[in-house]
């Protein structure tokens, strides 16, 4: 946690007395110092040592854990959940006895965390559409590029749950370190709106049921209205409101359109600036860029050499291009991933290698040739009807599918490094791919899941040529995109 999100104005008693509050965001892209994990010491620590008016005091962490006080069946009808009295990540097991294993968790966000800079990275820079930057329901055929902030989100969730309370929609919200987590996606996208100031909600109908929206209930935020289209056709104007949430003492709602801006609620990030959009870009390639970490794209822990690829930008001077550059152009490859949202019972992942790996299930996160982990978080489907009738319908008939991207850029060029692969043009990699590009796919308690059974699953590879940026505060700009056909033709889950 390197910074926080500032109040910038206060209107009410309440406000006045939080005016000097911070909220910490946790940054699980940015290079960490060296020696340092991406899990800071802050969340792992079941004490802290505080001060007080009358000197320094331990006390419980509060963004260790939530105690519950106590926890009931009738609150959580899933076991263990039910049984556990405070959140639990990556729990031994699923038993009443489980305790957690924070001493894992490190090592896997930084097996993973090059994956999660190039994700954020490439968001930022190539993604111009906020539908396309945010949300991960899938696009159709048509859209190669097929990441989101949303995506990559469910990532962070699952792999720091492990099974707990983080990795599932029932109960991530408990845990505390939820709470820094979406002030880091908050962040990320105030950083995107800085530099697409001109995209927001576009109408669509909505693909699932929320408290308030129905199932094909269209939402058009910028006439502030909804309508539901169902079977007859039939459309009704009403208000748009994002319950629960007042934004006056007269009752009225915030809406999509009146929450747009951060400073409408009044805080802001270091990390805008000025506002403008050279420098919220010159703070995005210094903190993601190819020069993120005092040059090092990225650090995989003691496992994995040092992987090192500069900043493109010839007119910067402690810019270089990354390697490989042909005409002024250099080749990004990426592997595009879909799947049905509620294919299996909760979040489940799926894991993508470049080279060999050990195939027992509880070693995949750690691979040095794992590429990236892609997870999909969802609700536990497995319900008494009895008890949550209304769950079990809708995870039986909802079909969603959601996609999300890995980069395949920094690993394929740590093969290059290795002379594993001799370049990276697309015949070579294509050949190298077919031979090395190998996926699984797990639930988070450490159980492989057969290929077949991940409903529309299906995993392309794409390339496009990108031009590198003209100076640190310009981004590069990418080509159209190749399909990659015969990479993963003919294997379960390939096309």
């Amino acid at each position: 946690m390197t910074d926080s999100k500032r109040c910038t104005n206060t209107s009410s008693t309440l406000s006045t007395s939080f005016q000097p509050g911070r909220l910490p965001f946790w940054d699980w892209a940015a290079t960490p110092p060296p020696g340092q994990s991406v899990y800071p010491p802050s969340v792992t620590s079941p004490n802290v040592t505080v001060t007080t008016p009358n000197g320094t005091a331990t006390i419980a962490n509060p963004l260790y854990a939530y105690n519950f006080h106590p926890v009931t069946h009738s609150d959580f009808y899933f076991d263990p959940f039910a049984s556990w009295n405070q959140t639990m990540r990556y729990p031994t097991n699923w038993t009443t006895a489980a305790v957690v294993q924070d001493n894992l968790i490190g090592p896997i966000l930084d097996n993973n965390r090059v994956s999660f800079q190039d994700r954020l990275y490439n968001l930022l820079t190539s993604y111009d559409n906020f539908t396309e930057f945010g949300n991960e329901a899938w696009m159709g055929p048509g859209a190669s590029n097929k990441d989101s902030l949303e995506s990559l989100h469910d990532a962070i969730h699952s792999i720091t749950g492990g099974s707990g309370h983080m990795t599932y929609l029932d109960y991530s919200a408990f845990d505390p370190l939820f709470w820094l987590h979406h002030v880091m996606i908050d962040r990320s996208f105030a950083l995107w709106q800085a530099i697409n100031n001109d995209s927001y909600v576009e109408p669509m109908a909505t693909l699932d049921q929320t408290y308030s929206f129905a199932t094909g209930q269209v939402v058009n935020a910028d006439s502030g209205t909804k309508a539901r289209l169902d079977a007859i056709k039939w459309i009704a104007d009403i208000p748009l409101a994002l319950e629960p949430f007042h934004s006056d003492a007269a009752g009225d709602f915030w809406t999509s359109t009146s929450a747009r801006s951060i400073r409408t609620l009044g805080y802001t990030y270091a990390d805008l600036g000025d506002g403008s959009v050279s420098a919220v870009k010159a703070a995005v390639n210094t903190l993601y860029g190819n020069s993120a970490g005092s040059s090092a794209l990225s650090r995989r822990g003691d496992s994995r050499s040092e992987i090192e690829r500069e900043l493109p930008g010839a007119s910067n001077p402690d810019a270089q291009a990354p390697a490989q550059v042909t005409n002024g152009k250099y080749q990004e490859y990426l592997a595009n991933i879909v799947s049905q949202k509620f294919a299996l019972n909760g979040s489940y992942a799926i894991y993508v290698f470049m080279g060999d790996f050990n195939d027992t299930p509880s070693e995949w996160s750690m691979s040095p040739n794992l590429v990236g982990t892609h997870a999909v978080s969802a609700a536990l489907s497995a319900v008494d009807a009895a008890s949550n009738p209304q769950m079990t319908r809708r995870q039986m008939d909802n079909a969603i599918q959601v996609s999300g991207t890995l980069p395949l850029t920094s690993m394929l060029l740590a093969k290059v490094q290795s002379g594993e692969l001799p370049c990276m043009d697309i015949p070579t990699v294509t050949t190298y791919l077919l031979d090395n590009l190998q996926w699984r796919v797990g639930d988070f308690g450490g159980s492989e899941i057969p290929v077949e059974d991940v409903a529309d699953l299906t995993i392309t590879v794409v390339s496009a040529e990108v031009e590198p940026a003209s100076a640190a505060d310009e981004f590069p700009t990418w080509g159209d995109f190749t399909v990659l056909t015969n990479v993963t033709e003919g294997r379960p889950g390939g096309c």
